[in-house]
């Protein structure tokens, strides 16, 4: 496949599709857009779709040594996974208090739980740094970007130069944020729906869920030491 869009377009379904699964980016990108923090969570998408834009890059341009070495390195992997199991922590112990205590004003006012103007200000700048951290947790994601760009190449639906691998790996970040931006447009919808008051109030489950997440990549890295 030499064509330049074509190759953007599999990269981008590529992108697009292996983004879906539950994973640590997906639950943080709910629980801020669900909170009315729309920006801070494209920013977490966009620091997510860019690991994998770079991660793709370099390995479809041949950089897989350079870079396997530090990717694949445990304790740079148990750092990060740790790292997971402290964000989680955090929503469990601060962010549920700080919850707890925005609902119990908002009731005394008569107001809904969340103020979109007030969120929004609050938090964002850090927003982009954890979507790409969160991201590059996932001690899984080099293999299988390798594993995915060899089987496309061993079948021609990728060319080995680096035309196409700058090609589909611009694709891929596309695809991946293309399907944050539509998660969030979601739940932006979704808003006044009771599933939105619901996704407001799952804050401990969503701590739950990102160190469960962070503890399943540290026995992960463990396991290969």
């Amino acid at each position: 496949m030499s064509s330049f869009p074509l190759t953007l377009i599999v990269g981008f379904a590529t992108g697009f599709f292996g983004a879906i699964p539950p994973g640590p980016l997906n639950i943080t990108i709910i629980r801020k857009a669900s909170e009315g923090q729309a920006r801070a969570a494209f920013k977490v998408g966009l620091g997510g779709a860019i690991i994998d834009t770079l991660i793709c890059a370099l390995i479809g341009l041949g950089f897989t040594h350079l870079i396997s070495g530090v990717v694949t390195n445990q304790w740079v992997k148990g750092a990060l996974s740790l790292f997971l199991i402290g964000y989680g922590l955090k929503v469990l112990i601060w962010d549920r208090k700080r919850d707890a205590k925005r609902e119990a004003e908002a009731m005394q006012e008569r107001e809904t739980p969340t103020k979109d103007a007030g969120l929004e200000a609050k938090g964002t700048g850090l927003a982009f740094l954890l979507g790409a951290l969160q991201g590059a947790a996932n001690p899984t994601l080099f293999v299988n970007w390798t594993l995915i760009i060899g089987f496309f190449v061993g079948h021609r639906l990728l060319e080995d130069t680096a035309s196409s691998a700058v090609a589909f790996a611009l694709g891929v970040g596309l695809g991946v944020f293309g399907w944050f931006a539509l998660l969030i447009e979601l739940l932006v919808r979704l808003k006044n729906h009771p599933v939105g008051a619901w996704l407001r109030r799952s804050t401990v489950l969503a701590g739950f869920l990102l160190v469960a997440f962070g503890i399943v990549f540290t026995v992960r890295t463990l396991r290969g030491l």
